[in-house]
């Protein structure tokens, strides 16, 4: 992504004097990956734009980064095919990728595999050298999903639903030898007629279920593996009133490295962006999923979507911060968070050793002890004491700032998730 971003800012360096202030502002927000100005931004640019190319790569990134995947593959495809000479042939070929990972999320598998065989022959056939690896796996996964139909929500009223969540795992009498995470927020969803306890996790990307729960309930192994384990379809889901079909789950049957690998099920983002909005009430312990949407608050559209995860919009004095949702974690935060801070941090005492990680395992670091933090995010300021920071980069690092875990979502009465709008707000 980043090869095809500097292609985009080249071409506007190499039109020169030509390129006019809004071309040249969308560019820069383009190149940043500052997805959140450049919606902001950009409807007040795009009448300025003087390059077509320009004005349709923003639209697209916008699209592909606020849940409009579908949107995002036509604009992929008119920028690939009306835009290639001004883009380029590696950014070109970036963006096919990406609009294959889109059909692949939207459940077109066939189409996905089709795309993804189509490019790696016509790289062949021009005899660049290329590492066909990812592309290899993205064929061969959509190739065995291909005989499934895509993930379909039915909502059997227009009513709110309500669902009860649970702090703690009560399902341990299904196998008396596990211990569930505690502190986390636990839901019911019902397959084939009973009631399981699924952990409701924002940073999970895939709905998770362990090899022997998936055994249990029954699943139908699709025939493709990774080192995360193996995909398997489930018929339905019925969370309350709502029933998800043709559902693709990972199962994770190999050394217990997280949260979401230490218990049986685990519902992820996969499932859960597929509805308009859930409220987290916290007062009465249950999630709604409202028949009306929420108004989206002033500070307008405040989560994107990037790599199946969601970041919500947050700052502090320093500037713009990446905040990363995970109610399936604690909060905490980052080395990188240390390298934009590193002048006042490094002159703190205390340090301790700490364990940082996720599916891919767990790493030690060294941490440096801070008094207090504070940023804005959801346009509230949020203040957190006595806090470690890593100071060493360690095996685990990522382009993450903060990781907002279970511990920021209870803290407030009510969490609201918008997924149409793709807002966050909280009250």
């Amino acid at each position: 992504m980043r090869k095809l971003i500097v292609v985009l800012i080249s071409c506007m360096f190499l039109m020169g004097v030509h390129a006019q202030k809004a071309d040249m502002r969308v560019s820069e927000l383009v190149n940043s990956s500052n997805w959140f100005v450049l919606e902001k931004e950009y409807p007040l640019l795009k009448d300025s734009i003087q390059y077509e190319f320009v004005g349709l790569m923003a639209e697209a990134m916008i699209a592909q980064h606020f849940n409009r995947e579908k949107e995002s593959i036509e604009l992929f495809r008119t920028l690939i095919n009306s835009h290639q000479q001004e883009i380029g042939s590696n950014a070109a070929l970036n963006l096919a990728i990406m609009a294959i990972g889109n059909y692949e999320h939207c459940g077109m598998y066939a189409l996905a595999a089709e795309k993804a065989f189509g490019v790696i022959e016509q790289i062949r056939s021009s005899g660049a050298p290329f590492d066909y690896t990812n592309l290899n796996e993205i064929y061969e996964r959509n190739k065995a999903l291909s005989k499934y139909d895509a993930t379909i929500v039915l909502r059997h009223n227009r009513e709110n639903v309500i669902i009860p969540f649970t702090m703690e795992n009560t399902d341990t009498s299904l196998f008396d030898n596990h211990k569930p995470v505690s502190n986390r927020y636990y839901i019911p969803v019902t397959i084939h007629g009973t009631t399981y306890q699924f952990m409701f996790d924002t940073g999970s990307t895939t709905t998770y279920l362990s090899k022997r729960f998936a055994d249990l309930v029954g699943v139908e192994y699709v025939g493709y593996g990774s080192q995360y384990g193996n995909l398997a379809y489930v018929d339905s889901l019925q969370l309350g009133d709502i029933t998800f079909k043709n559902v693709i789950t990972m199962v994770h049957d190999g050394i217990p490295t997280d949260s979401v690998c230490t218990i049986d099920a685990v519902l992820g983002m996969d499932i859960l962006r597929q509805l308009d909005e859930l409220q987290i009430d916290n007062k009465k312990n249950r999630i709604i999923i409202p028949a009306k949407q929420s108004r989206m608050p002033e500070y307008g559209r405040n989560l994107v979507c990037a790599n199946k995860f969601f970041f919500v919009e947050a700052k502090d004095v320093k500037g713009a911060l990446t905040v990363f949702l995970d109610s399936g974690a604690e909060t905490g935060f980052t080395y990188n968070y240390f390298v934009k801070h590193q002048n006042e941090l490094s002159q703190l005492r205390g340090v301790k050793e700490i364990t940082t990680g996720g599916v891919n395992g767990f790493h030690s670091t060294m941490a440096i002890q801070v008094p207090s933090i504070k940023f804005v995010v959801c346009g509230h300021e949020l203040g957190m004491e006595n806090v470690y920071v890593p100071y060493m980069k360690g095996a685990g690092h990522n382009g993450n700032d903060v990781i907002l875990g279970v511990d920021f979502f209870r803290q407030y009465d009510k969490v609201t998730l918008n997924f149409k709008e793709m807002f966050m707000a909280v009250e």
